[in-house]
């Protein structure tokens, strides 16, 4: 079933997408089934951010938003995490996550990735199958960005989530400020966004995309961060796979 905009003309808004429906497997086929450059660059981006979050040589209470079918956001943090969260609003999503981490088996496709977090980590000594330190430290939880605590965990991440769930500039922007209002004052928010996108489809079902630049999203943040860059990061003139060709990578301190 298609979205129903409220007009022609308007954008469509976060209810008008069918979440429930979201296709986990073949969003993961699609976007991770065959590992791409731009996604190894997002995880050294995300890695040597976590590296640097506040305060060092300390285990960090983490959240990630809008996890999705991706365990890139979980690899990226798990070396720093005392305890981590996958923040996630869609069933079907909720419980691919939870078969994912619960398997001893790693599909090929995490075995490269977590390669290549172990390789942005450098010297430090992590194990070579990670599954069983992320069924230590993590837990799946069902929720919206929009009902996100504040000011609970140390650190947040998220990949692709809060231009990817709505078409309305202002959906957008709530969605980003519970995403930095969720972390305790003086701790790392970590982001990636989409670029040069006009949305997406799984499994025969469209989802929604917004246009940003760095401007757009440095702007979404100034109220709630301290430190913001947003960076553009893989641009092409053509898309890398379909719904975009690039990223545009975020690191901040919230307030």
């Amino acid at each position: 079933m298609s979205p129903k905009k409220p007009s022609q003309d308007a954008p469509a808004g976060n209810a008008d997408y069918q979440w429930a429906s979201f296709d986990a497997e073949a969003y993961f086929q699609h976007y991770y089934g065959e590992p791409h450059p731009d996604d190894d660059r997002v995880i050294r981006c995300a890695v040597e951010a976590i590296k640097r979050a506040p305060p060092l040589e300390t285990a960090l209470d983490i959240v990630d938003v809008g996890t999705g079918p991706n365990l890139i956001p979980l690899f990226c943090t798990l070396p720093r995490a005392a305890r981590l969260t996958a923040w996630e609003y869609a069933e079907s999503n909720v419980a691919w996550l939870e078969s994912e981490i619960a398997s001893d088996t790693m599909r090929p496709q995490w075995q490269h990735f977590w390669s290549v977090t172990r390789d942005a980590y450098g010297d430090a000594p992590l194990p070579a199958n990670p599954m069983p330190d992320l069924r230590a430290k993590a837990k799946i939880h069902q929720g919206s960005v929009f009902a996100l605590p504040e000011r609970t965990w140390d650190a947040a991440t998220m990949f692709f989530c809060a231009e990817s769930i709505t078409e309305r500039h202002d959906e957008f922007e709530a969605a980003c400020a519970a995403f930095a209002r969720c972390v305790k004052p003086g701790g790392a928010l970590i982001a990636a966004f989409l670029v040069r996108s006009a949305g997406y489809v799984v499994a025969d079902r469209p989802f929604p995309v917004l246009s940003l630049s760095p401007d757009t999203i440095e702007t979404a943040f100034a109220a709630h961060a301290d430190g913001v860059q947003a960076e553009l990061i893989g641009i092409v003139e053509r898309e890398i796979r379909s719904g975009y060709s690039g990223f545009i990578f975020l690191t901040g301190i919230a307030r």
